[in-house]
């Protein structure tokens, strides 16, 4: 019970994800067609019907809180850092289910109430949602479920150290990057390409850099 409590936030925010999510199945029509993609035109390509929403919802929000609040038991590494783990995983099971609360809330109200905004909140959850975790990563120790995986940050606690503290400086821009796309303050459809690639592409190149460092300790 103790180690649950540490993990009080995410729970309450569960408790209201599913509040709001039994409120809008209660009233949507049986027929309703439900957001679930947006390609980058802030276009909406993909729907799901109210099952399927239902389902979705409720095994994402439960199969991520479970996989963090277990990683005690299926991860080798979790006790070698144990104090950093208690100190940094419910903070990330907080925002994740924080994040991914809000995107199936707006869903569903959109769903509901059949607005079409020109702000592209997606991407600005999206963006916000980046710089919350790169103010977390350089926090993570080095696992084999969390953060950025590669056979050089696993084989080096300095490798992993060095690249997550890159790493998290660069899901800040990105996400600083989604947020100006989400806003629209241009409707250039070249610029809003090239933005969302150079967002991309930087959340690569700690992966590269990884390699980099690593090779220059050996």
């Amino acid at each position: 019970m103790q180690r649950l409590s540490r993990f009080r936030c995410s729970l309450i925010v569960m408790l209201a994800n599913f509040i709001i999510l039994g409120w809008f199945m209660a009233v949507l029509p049986s027929d309703a067609r439900i957001p679930s993609h947006w390609n980058i035109n802030n276009e909406i390509d993909g729907w799901m019907n109210k099952t399927q929403a239902l389902l979705f919802n409720l095994g994402l929000s439960l199969g991520l809180f479970l996989l963090l609040y277990l990683l005690p038991l299926y991860s080798p590494w979790y006790r070698k850092y144990a104090q950093r783990n208690e100190a940094v995983i419910p903070s990330i099971s907080f925002v994740l289910l924080l994040f991914m609360a809000l995107i199936n809330t707006y869903s569903l109200w959109l769903a509901y109430s059949g607005w079409n905004p020109h702000i592209q909140f997606v991407l600005i959850l999206i963006g916000l949602l980046f710089i919350f975790l790169g103010n977390l990563l350089p926090k993570t120790p080095r696992n084999f479920f969390i953060g950025i995986k590669t056979p050089w940050t696993l084989a080096s606690d300095d490798v992993w150290r060095r690249t997550h503290r890159l790493g998290g400086k660069v899901f800040i821009v990105s996400g600083l990057i989604m947020l100006f796309k989400g806003f629209a303050f241009t409707q250039n459809h070249l610029f809003q390409q090239l933005s969302g690639a150079l967002a991309f592409l930087l959340l690569l190149f700690p992966l590269l850099y990884s390699l980099l460092i690593y090779r220059e300790k050996k």
